[in-house]
This record gives structure tokens, sequence and C-alpha cells, in this order.
């Protein structure tokens, strides 16, 4: 009697992120065949969040009206937001795969029990680059626009996160052009953006405190426990983790023949440039986060704090 094997059904955070990608109409990039309709979705998705973000803090819980510190703290929702969607999608997209950072897309979907996970890979891509434009477009060009002298007042970190999204992005979208090294991508957005529900807690905090609507004894007590979270997430991946991800990397894309073979030498140089200034560019924060635990070692992070208010 001959067996017969049933196909793994495709995983519930799977099955219903592509729901979504499959819903959608094909919209193609001007000129080209390459779709970019998930990415902007998400931008108009996230723009929407962000602005209802806004309208909750000022209505529900009393924040300034029209003011930087709920300005930031509604882009940090959206963040919030836009991560946890992500992780949870690339972690599934992980454990459903063999990891390959180099391999060609048509190879992850070659058997017959993995054949959504090109497009489940595609989506995740094109929502992050959803997220760049939105905060590229909202959080950066918007509101650094001057509308009396037709001008955008651009700082110092304006242009670093303008070019920070163009790359990332640029990384994202070129993994799609070439169909291989999707998962070299998609490492970097895990290890990057897992911390970042944190991060962002952490800043919303940040500015409650300094604000009389919201700096009351709950909200002291949450920043100092998500001040002490984020601070180990954050210093855990970016020191520890992440660096031994990301050398497995550059490992394989230039170091192995497949991942020479894959990806085009220049642009496999050109990635690694980008993982490796990304990791560099964390400095400042890591600096920041080991202070905050060492402050909190020593038993003076909560004095601090009480010390500003």
């Amino acid at each position: 009697m001959s067996k017969t094997f049933e196909t793994p059904p495709i995983p519930a955070v799977a099955n219903f992120y592509l729901k979504f990608y499959y819903a959608l109409p094909a919209v193609n990039f001007p000129f080209t065949s390459f779709n970019v309709s998930f990415s902007l979705v998400s931008a108009a998705f996230l723009s929407i969040l962000r602005f209802t973000s806004e309208n909750v803090l000022v209505s529900q819980f009393g924040w300034p009206e029209d003011a930087t510190p709920t300005k930031e703290a509604a882009a940090s929702c959206a963040a919030i937001c836009h991560s946890t969607i992500l992780c949870t999608g690339l972690i599934t997209a992980f454990l459903t795969q063999k990891y390959d950072p180099a391999a060609k897309i048509k190879d992850q979907g070659a058997e017959a029990s993995t054949k959504w996970w090109p497009d489940l890979a595609d989506m995740l891509l094109q929502f992050c680059t959803g997220y760049m434009i939105y905060d590229a477009c909202i959080n950066i060009l918007w509101l650094r626009w001057n509308p009396e002298l037709w001008t955008l007042e651009f700082s110092t970190d304006d242009y670093l996160f303008l070019g920070h999204h163009i790359v990332t992005s640029f990384y994202m979208s070129s993994a799609r052009v070439v169909g291989a090294g999707y998962m070299s991508a998609m490492i970097c957005m895990l290890l990057g953006e897992l911390s970042n529900p944190l991060q962002n807690s952490y800043l919303i905090a940040e500015v409650a405190m300094t604000l009389d609507c919201c700096n009351g004894p709950a909200m002291q007590q949450f920043h100092s426990f998500i001040s002490i979270a984020f601070a180990a997430a954050y210093f855990t991946i970016r020191v520890f983790i992440g660096p031994l991800y990301f050398a497995g990397v550059t490992y394989v894309l230039l170091f192995t023949k497949r991942g020479r073979a894959n990806i085009p030498l220049g642009l496999n140089l050109f990635w690694n440039l980008l993982i490796w200034g990304v990791v560099f560019g964390s400095g400042s924060w890591i600096v920041k986060t080991y202070n905050m635990l060492a402050d909190f070692a020593a038993g003076t992070m909560g004095a601090e704090a009480q010390q500003e208010l």
C-alpha cells in the first residue's frame, strides 16, 4: 500500500499576512514590472495610524495639541505597530525555512510545503519598505516643511535618517530585483527591529515625563521599568547577537561560492558596507544603553530620574 503525504498547512501568521498580500492588485514602479503595491498600502496604513495615534493622545490622554512631543510620541506608536507586525512575520518566516542568507528565492519556494514562502518574504520586505516611505514622508519631509518659505529645514540627524531609509530600502528592493539574498536583508530587519517596541515605548515614556499631563506615579514607574528593559534588550542584540549574525552574512555572501554566484559582486560589497555601517552607526545608542545599565547596576538610575523631576 502506497503512503500519501499531506502538504503541511501554512502557519496561521503567514496565512493571515498573505491574505492581505494577495488581495492587492499589482501596482508596478513606473516603466518596470517591479511590484510596489504592498509598500504603498503599508505606507498609507502607517500614516493613518500615526495621525490616529496623535488624535488619541490629545483627546483621550490630554497630551498638548499640535506639539512636538505629541507628534514624536505618535510616530513612536506607529513604529511600535510596524516592528511588532514585521518581527512576528520574520520569526514565522525563519522558523519555516532553512536559513541561508545567499539563497535564491525560487529555491526557497521549490518545495511543495513552502511554495507560499517567497510571497511571505516579499510581503515582509515590501512592508518594511513601506515604513521607510511613510517615515521619510511624514516624520521628516512633512514635519520639516516650512510653508511660508517653501523650504525644508533639515538638521544633521534628518539627513542621517533619510540616508538610512534610502539605503535600507535599496537593500530590500535590490534583493527582490536580483531574486536572491532575501534572508540577508530579513535577518538585518529582524535584529534591527526586535528591540524597537521597547525602544519606542522608552521614547514615549521619556517624552511623557516632561509633560504635566503625564508624569504621575504610574508613568514614573513605567519609565523606570521600560528604561532598563530597553537598555538590556538593545545592548544585548547590538553588541552580542547582531554582530555574530552579520559576520555570518558577510562570510556567506563574500566567501562562499553560492554567495558570489547569486549576488553580483558590486551589489554584494555594497550590501556588506550597509550592514556594517548600520552596526557602527548604532554606537551612540550602544554607549547610551550601556550607561543606563551601569546606572541601574549602581542603583543610581531611579535617583537621577527623580532628580530631573
